[in-house]
């Protein structure tokens, strides 16, 4: 039986973006780009997105935002099937019903109607999650920035000035539907591009007992971006440099009997060397940046920065990303070799214990909200289940919120990481820590 809910989802489809999706999605679509959080036995994590909003939540209005907002972003209503041992994406007609928050609920199940995304709420927090093989931080933030749009001027009763916004009408490209490794730029790759030295990294002694299924541990803080940039410029740090080089400082200092280096592995964006590159596909890789040795100077601090700075430009280049890209590819061309899901399980399976050298970080940027802004009160990411310490940062409201994930208890990184905000006169607020577990996806 069909719904009166069901024909109004149905209806988006029958507008011009609607068609153009549909036109542009193949019968099936394979996933290429995100299959490193494919073929997890357990299923992948899901991303979370958490909002807190300066008011209650009116369950009706956000309903409605999400509808009208997927007019803009119908790409996000897919679904995953599995033929023949490999996971393609398909259309879903299925609604998109938003619930009371109580837990996550699992991505790809029956219960959020086989989608990839889901969207829930408690009190005065709006949890957006997402699945990785779907779409990147990139990918999901104007989403984010649509529904916050339409929900918040439904509940305060006036239309919101937000820059650089998608609104439901406008047409969409249909580069953003596109699979990023596919008709990639020709390219004359050399020999050295991207020549790395053989260090051995140092492994955070804590996450060699690693279980993959227990509860994750996360650190919230939000800093004042008044205080804490004059301090980064004065270094020449971009925020994501500055916050790199201050906690690769905090694990030296709580380990300074070991002389390995310590890597900063920072998330790095493929569009700018691939052809479709307004795409809302996971398009991510990391930039590897050794620190030798401790910091104990600002002239120190400031020299680190600017050849991180390098490095970065370095790996930005289309031929080292070209570089990135096809290393992936090659994991990939063997995963299609295997010939059952199963075979394909046990060779991802590595994901799930893997231990990255150091930690891991990676900054959405600034999310400029306009007016916005001013019913928001903090937006954090984060997602459970990752071995050893990761970092998640975006700044909005003259703040950037730092989520530090861990799947150990203890706290000495956040410890000595807040000495050296202290020192630095940096100021910021303390969320605390929280135990937390985000559910695995049914892929």
């Amino acid at each position: 039986m069909t719904t009166t809910k069901d024909r109004t989802y149905q209806d988006l489809f029958k507008t011009k973006n609607g068609k153009t999706y549909l036109t542009e999605l193949p019968t099936v679509a394979k996933i290429i780009s995100g299959q490193s959080f494919l073929y997890r036995q357990q299923g992948a994590r899901s991303m979370i997105l958490d909002i807190r909003l300066t008011a209650e939540i009116d369950r009706q209005l956000l309903q409605v935002a999400v509808e009208r907002s997927l007019k803009r972003y119908l790409y996000l209503t897919g679904k995953l099937i599995e033929k023949n041992g490999t996971y393609y994406l398909v259309h879903n007609t299925l609604p998109i019903v938003i619930a009371q928050h109580t837990v996550f609920r699992s991505l790809g199940t029956k219960e959020v109607n086989y989608h990839l995304i889901d969207i829930t709420f408690k009190h005065k927090r709006l949890f957006i999650s997402y699945h990785h093989a779907l779409v990147d931080g990139r990918g999901i933030l104007p989403f984010m920035k649509t529904l916050l749009y339409y929900y918040l001027s439904f509940k305060n009763g006036q239309l919101l000035s937000v820059p650089q916004i998608n609104l439901a009408n406008d047409l969409l490209t249909p580069d953003e539907m596109k699979e990023p490794f596919t008709n990639l730029p020709m390219l004359k790759l050399t020999a050295d591009v991207l020549k790395k030295k053989k260090q051995k990294p140092y492994h955070l002694s804590e996450a060699t007992a690693f279980d993959p299924q227990a509860a994750s541990y996360r650190y919230e803080l939000a800093i004042d971006q008044i205080s804490f940039m004059p301090f980064a410029k004065a270094h020449n740090a971009t925020p994501a440099i500055a916050i790199g080089i201050m906690l690769a400082q905090a694990i030296r200092r709580a380990h300074s009997e070991s002389t390995d280096p310590v890597v900063v592995n920072l998330a790095n964006d493929l569009r700018s060397g691939i052809t479709y590159q307004k795409t809302f596909r996971n398009c991510v890789n990391s930039i590897a940046f050794p620190i030798n040795a401790a910091i104990t100077s600002n002239s120190e601090f400031t020299r680190v920065a600017t050849a991180f700075r390098e490095q970065i430009k370095l790996q930005k280049r289309p031929e080292s990303i070209r570089e990135t890209i096809n290393s992936m590819l090659k994991l990939f061309n063997k995963l299609d070799n295997c010939t059952s899901l199963l075979e394909k399980q046990k060779m991802m399976a590595f994901f799930d214990t893997n231990l990255v050298d150091t930690f891991i970080l990676s900054y959405s940027g600034q999310l400029k909200l306009g007016t916005l802004e001013k019913y928001i009160n903090e937006i954090h990411t984060y997602m459970s289940g990752t071995n050893g310490l990761s970092v998640q940062m975006l700044t909005a409201n003259q703040k950037l919120f730092i989520d530090l994930i861990q799947s150990f208890p203890s706290e000495i990184y956040v410890k000595t990481f807040i000495d050296i905000l202290n020192e630095n006169h940096i100021k910021y607020t303390n969320g605390g820590k929280n135990i937390f577990q985000t559910p695995h996806s049914a892929f």
